[in-house]
């Protein structure tokens, strides 16, 4: 049966879909707080009767009873990726719960092995206000505009999942007419085609792939795509994207961020037009640690632990796997009328794909590439796309793939690549070999983005170098 012609699913769905997304205008930090501990009671009961949960959670001698606010969270254990990795598939999800209902989302697998979790309507469904709420924000109607979500829809994935479990299920709200996907890893003409035909209003995709349709839209291509405004998810848009895309669609770019894991959806964070980084604070808690999994203060750098308040299937809390880098602050009223926690200066990336030099400095990818810096400055749209690659300690390639049209333009090759190099150089300092090399492509692997930073050090490498530097 449709579930959202369930009495029993339809009827709560609607009550979250008419009332959820402008909850944290309409409720105080204290009321608001109010709720979280409400809800973070609900879902620590439910963990309860999940394996993994069950049993970290017996091990440390806590009952859901003890956990009477959000205040207790420190009284629960961290789980990790190994940790759903391992207990897949009966250890991450209740005895008694039925797969047949349920979807099986996996990550790429980009840090090592893929994570798989378990999704139902009720994840979907449960953070249909976190989804809207970025449109209300953009004061853009979701059922009056058209959407384009240009995605990964291989089966298995998030995108895939959330199209299968939900968007099938709701054609009544979101017809084909509005609604379109579109894979991000056709050909790029064929997809700008697509959109061509489409005419979106709003697009969801990568931040690679809408340079790519930029680069399509400045010689011509897709007339018909003239979106009001852009979503970013999955990568770190950095100011050269941001603002090359933003010169060729002629609307704003905003970011978003969400995880395979989190339900991608309904995102743990979004950017608003002042740019400031909402956390959807009533649908997730978010925490920083640092590299020895303590607790970070609000203001300091760490590496990002989130709780879901919502849904069944797979539960996360106090989960450690997304390693990306961020800075909390309490909440801040901001000039969009929202008050919430927030990401200040936004997502820095995996510690992955970060950058970190033998004296012990780490630079995540977002702070390292300050080469949109440099391409602004000398007010040049000639770069069509970037990679910077670190093959060694001290050995960083920047690989810049060149717009042919435009290559005889200014500034010239030459002065542009010196001042890349330059300002690469100033920042790492001496005994760095920075190499900037031309290439005619960006190498990607199929059905995923090409990354803006990759480091080609070991684990090893990395733990070597930062117990040296203390």
């Amino acid at each position: 049966m449709n579930p959202f012609l369930n009495p029993i699913t339809g009827i709560p769905f609607l009550k979250r879909f008419l009332f959820d997304p402008n909850r944290i205008k309409r409720m105080n930090p204290q009321q608001l707080e109010k709720y979280r501990n409400k809800v973070f009671r609900k879902i620590v009961k439910y963990a309860y009767t999940v394996p993994i949960y069950h049993q970290k959670y017996k091990a440390t001698g806590i009952h859901p009873e003890d956990i009477r606010g959000i205040k207790d969270i420190t009284k629960l254990p961290f789980i990790t990726k190994k940790d759903l990795v391992d207990n897949y598939p009966d250890g991450i999800i209740p005895p008694n719960y039925d797969k047949s209902k349920a979807v099986v989302v996996s990550t790429s697998g980009s840090t090592g092995k893929p994570v798989s979790v378990f999704f139902d309507f009720s994840v979907y469904s449960g953070g249909i206000g976190a989804a809207i709420r970025t449109f209300l924000v953009h004061n853009v109607s979701w059922r009056k505009s058209k959407f384009a979500n240009i995605g990964n829809f291989s089966p298995g994935k998030a995108d895939e999942a959330v199209s299968r479990l939900f968007f099938t299920n709701a054609k009544f709200a979101y017809s084909s007419e509005k609604y379109g996907t579109f894979s991000a890893f056709e050909p790029i003409k064929e997809v700008m085609k697509k959109l061509d035909a489409f005419s979106p209003d709003i697009m969801l995709s990568y931040p690679v792939t809408y340079q790519n349709l930029a680069f399509l839209k400045n010689k011509g291509f897709g007339k018909n795509v003239n979106p009001k405004f852009l979503l970013v998810s999955g990568y770190v848009l950095d100011d050269y994207t941001r603002s090359y895309v933003e010169d060729a669609f002629k609307c704003k770019m905003f970011n978003g961020y969400g995880a395979a894991e989190t339900s991608s959806e309904a995102g743990v964070a979004f950017e608003c037009p002042q740019k400031t980084w909402h956390i959807n604070h009533d649908y997730y808690h978010v925490e920083t640690i640092d590299e020895n999994m303590e607790l970070l203060e609000p203001g300091k750098i760490g590496h990002i632990v989130v709780t879901r308040f919502f849904g069944k299937g797979t539960p996360l809390i106090r989960y450690t796997g997304l390693d990306d880098w961020v800075k909390l602050t309490d909440y801040y009223e901001c000039g969009c009328r929202l008050c919430t926690p927030t990401f200040k200066d936004g997502v820095e990336g995996r510690r992955n794909t970060s950058i970190i030099l033998p004296d012990g400095r780490v630079f995540p990818s977002a702070s390292f590439a300050i080469l949109s810096v440099v391409l602004n400055e000398m007010k040049t749209r000639k770069v069509k796309q970037f990679q910077i690659i670190q093959n060694k300690l001290d050995e960083i390639d920047i690989l810049i793939v060149i717009d042919e049209d435009l290559r005889n333009k200014d500034p010239p090759i030459d002065t542009l690549f010196k001042k890349i190099k330059e300002i690469y150089q100033e920042k790492v300092g001496p005994g760095i070999t920075i190499s900037v090399k031309e290439v005619k492509n960006i190498k990607s692997d199929p059905n995923k983005p090409a990354p803006l930073v990759i480091s080609r050090l070991s684990q090893k490498d990395w733990e070597i170098i930062i117990e040296k530097s203390k």
